[in-house]
């Protein structure tokens, strides 16, 4: 019987729909008696989202787009809610103010009712079931935003926090050669941080320890940062790098400002042409490369700029439709290539430094060069960039300019030249120049990319700022600067037979002896079926040995747990042969996998096979584990080294974080990425949905280490993980972090007993329709009286509110014997008492 009238009671509690008016119910369809249909109440489910004014805190969306979740103000108006709007509400939503002459009489926080009197053809509805807000403005009275926008206004600084993320590593090592003691060392790798609104303090250091060599700790940087979002830049001080725009990075203690890219929106980041056409009416525009849609609009008649692509590929024709209004469709081709340097057009990048360069550097000490170093980068049409910089220290100056140039077709080049001034220690003085030419395509008939294949030649009077540094005291002293420098990477598709890759380097020094660096490695990689397979040549020569170094490997990968049908674990056979010219061979085989419910137990087992030239063969092996907690992560190993050593190694990562409600543990933090803190009190190991190993403690709360900054997040619960007396009012939240934000997720929690209740009043079923409050919960009876209830606390007290203005009361009491548990509901009969 009860299981009947469930389906019934939450189709009651979820029915709604858009409509004004009140909606008609036939009670002749209903199953009553006389006086039973005499009492029936229709009048909360005939009236459509008849709620509370108040304010909520509710998901707004503006046009179909979500601008952020906001506590908001209804009021009632005709039977259902209406919102109450301030003008800055409307201008953080994109609305053109401007556009809206009937708006200027109001100041920016004035509240406003009933807007659609002031703002022609707008409309809103609300989801109160969902606390959805959804908005429609006309477009024309829309603020023009780039795809992906969102307006800094919405960024979140976040908690105030402080945190420790740290890894723990420690090894035990005994040798079988007699006279060699064992050695013991552990590590403790730091990083800590404050947050305090949009500043942030960082430091990392480290703490070792060894039986040999003792107990040390080192700092290595501290430095404080903060976002300017007006520049779409950071400001950082301290012990850091310079940005690297178009010198070199440099570590340097000092001051820095430099634009972010990833402050922008993704539709302005990296590199893609600008696309002009005409439409003759009304028309759709779809962008396609290689068959793959990239981008579709609507145009009005007329000239039409596409300026907001997504990054594509290096390279490579675009076909551009135009379908027009009366089912004509034109096509044409725009060829583009994206210089290694390049910018969309209009789009600015710089940085400038003060400080002095080497915080921690040796050959430094003794002298710290105080600089200045500047950096911008422009783009100045759609296939053009410029970009330039300039060093002065107080021994060195130096100045470069550049252009990048796409030529469609043939590619995209960038050049530069460098000029540099350096004086030494004797007050010897040298100049020179770097030229630097760069050249990158991609070739749609052959599938070959070139990513980047580049060249760069200095005179012997150049020196870089770091090689300026270096040879200060004695230009004699020479650390062998860069004389020229060749790099070329590649790539190729040759089909069904897999894909071909080469990259290559060589830098020749100056000096006597002229010494020489090179490094060229060539791959080759197929996958069918799981199975892959891959040979790898590389040749390697350093310049201070002047030695070829020719390694060859084959390995193969079989995908040993889908052959055997394992459903919940992952089980792979990786096999490697490797060759070098210095004689030594090795044939490894290593099987590794996952497991667990939730596959958090990573495993391995190698076993490897060498031998040198002239020598006999030896066996090494080796046996790792890793397992992922919700707070830690945990991994232990031991090796056999070729019978002459063992070794047993062991680490433990993770952060502590402590934040306003308290101190959690959570995984390791990602440098970079933005911090979510879940609150759900009472929610008790909840899993959050697409986040690996991301649980809540027993007070309900977690860190969620892995947020993209600048950008909307969804954080959603596991609903399927509550435990049987928890419920969650919305399961899903939006986050829009800064760098290394602390944003709070705050999930509204019902903790309590979930009941299924059959309410009676001398000794008959409660009319249909009866509203019964329990706290924070409540429902509406169905025919028989029967109405379920969340969140009910061990002992509670109902109201049910019958017609005419009057109410009943019942009392739930858990340790009631009467009540009877089935899949995780109680179910009880109650009196309600006038």
């Amino acid at each position: 019987m009860y299981y009947i009238a469930i389906p019934a009671c939450i189709f009651i509690l979820n029915y709604s729909q858009p409509a004004r008016a009140e909606l008609y119910f036939n009670t002749q369809s209903l199953r009553l008696d006389k006086q039973q249909r005499a009492e029936i109440d229709l009048s909360r489910l005939a009236k459509v989202d008849v709620q509370l004014a108040g304010e909520y805190n509710v998901d707004v969306m503006v046009n179909e787009k979500n601008v952020g979740r906001q506590k908001l103000n209804f009021f009632a108006c005709e039977n259902h809610l209406c919102v109450v709007i301030n003008p800055m509400l409307l201008k953080q939503w994109g609305v053109k103010m401007a556009g809206i002459p009937a708006l200027s009489a109001f100041s920016e926080d004035t509240p406003i009712k009933n807007i659609h009197d002031y703002i022609p053809d707008f409309s809103e509805s609300f989801d109160f079931e969902q606390q959805r807000l959804t908005i429609t403005v006309p477009q024309a009275l829309m603020n023009n935003s780039y795809r992906g926008y969102i307006p800094s206004s919405r960024w979140e600084n976040g908690l105030p926090m402080l945190f420790s993320s740290l890894s723990l590593t420690g090894s035990e090592t005994k040798y079988r050669q007699a006279g060699t003691g064992p050695t013991s060392t552990q590590y403790l790798n730091l990083r800590n941080g404050i947050n305090l609104g949009a500043w942030r303090v960082r430091n990392y250091g480290y703490l070792a320890r060894s039986n040999i060599t003792g107990t040390s700790w080192n700092s290595m940087q501290t430095w404080i940062e903060r976002d300017i979002p007006g520049l779409q830049s950071r400001l950082t001080a301290g012990e850091v790098t310079t940005p690297g725009l178009v010198f070199d990075s440099l570590n340097f203690r000092g001051i820095s400002l430099a634009s972010q890219d990833e402050m922008r929106p993704d539709s302005m980041r990296g590199y893609a042409p600008e696309i002009r056409g005409i439409a003759l009416t009304n028309a759709r525009v779809e962008v396609r490369q290689n068959g793959n849609l990239l981008y579709q609009t609507w145009v009005s008649p007329g000239s039409f700029v596409i300026n907001d692509l997504y990054a594509t590929s290096s390279s490579g024709d675009l076909q551009i439709q135009v379908h027009e209004q009366d089912g004509t469709t034109r096509e044409y081709t725009q060829a583009f290539a994206s210089p290694p340097v390049s910018l969309r057009k209009g789009v600015t990048r710089f940085s400038t430094t003060l400080g002095e360069y080497g915080f921690k550097s040796a050959y430094l000490a003794a002298r710290r060069q105080p600089f200045w170093q500047g950096e911008i980068l422009h783009g100045v049409l759609s296939d053009t960039s410029i970009y330039g910089g300039t060093i002065l220290a107080g021994q060195y100056h130096s100045g470069m300019l550049g252009v990048g140039q796409g030529f469609g077709q043939m590619g995209g080049v960038s050049l530069d030249v460098t000029h540099a001034v350096t004086r030494f220690a004797d007050h010897h003085q040298t100049q020179g120049q770097s030229l630097r030419l760069r050249y990158s395509k991609n070739f749609d008939t052959t599938g070959t990319d070139l990513t980047v294949a580049g060249y760069r030649y200095s005179t012997s009077g150049y020196y870089s700022f770091d090689e300026a540094s270096r040879n200060y005291f004695s230009q004699s002293v020479s650390n062998n600067p860069v004389k020229n420098r060749v790099q070329v990477s590649m790539s190729q598709t040759i089909g069904h037979l897999g894909s071909l890759s080469l990259s290559a380097y060589q830098q020749q020094y100056r000096g006597n002896h002229k010494p020489l660096s090179r490094s060229v490695t060539g791959n080759w990689s197929k996958s069918f079926n799981g199975i892959s397979v891959g040979l790898s040549q590389s040749q390697n020569r350093s310049w201070h040995s002047n030695r070829m170094d020719n390694i060859t490997s084959l390995s193969v990968s079989l995908p040993v747990g889908k052959w055997l049908g394992a459903t919940n674990t992952t089980l792979r056979q990786q096999n490697r042969m490797t060759r070098s010219t210095n004689g030594l061979s090795s044939m490894t085989t290593m099987l590794s996998g996952t497991t667990l419910e939730k596959n958090n137990l990573a495993y391995s087992l190698a076993q490897s096979r060498s031998r040198q030239a002239g020598s006999r063969t030896s066996d090494s092996s080796a046996l790792s584990l890793s397992w992922q907690g919700d707070r830690a992560t945990l991994n232990t190993g031991y090796s056999n080294f070729y019978g002459q050593s063992e070794r047993l190694t062991w680490g433990a990562s993770g952060s502590l974080v402590v934040h306003p409600y308290g101190v959690t543990l959570a995984q390791q933090l990602p440098e970079g990425s933005g911090y979510a803190l879940i609150r759900a009190p009472g929610a008790e190991n909840v899993r959050v949905r697409n986040r690996s190993g991301v649980a809540t403690d027993r007070r309900g709360y977690a860190i969620v280490p892995s947020l993209t900054p600048y950008k909307e997040n969804e954080i959603s619960l596991d609903t399927a993980s509550l435990a049987d007396n928890v419920d969650l009012i919305t399961p899903s939240r939006s986050a829009i972090p800064v760098r290394e934000a602390l944003i709070l997720s705050d999930y509204e929690t019902l903790v309590g007993y979930r009941v299924f209740l059959t309410l009676k009043q001398h000794g008959r079923p409660l009319p249909f329709g009866t509203l019964v409050r329990a706290g924070e919960s409540s429902g509406i009876t169905d025919e028989k009286g029967q109405v379920f209830i969340s969140g009910m606390a061990d002992k509670t007290t109902l109201e049910a509110v019958l017609t005419g203005g009057k109410s009943c009361h019942a009392t739930f009491d858990s340790n009631n014997p009467e009540i009877k548990k089935s899949s995780g509901l109680l179910l009880a009969t109650l009196e309600c008492q006038s």
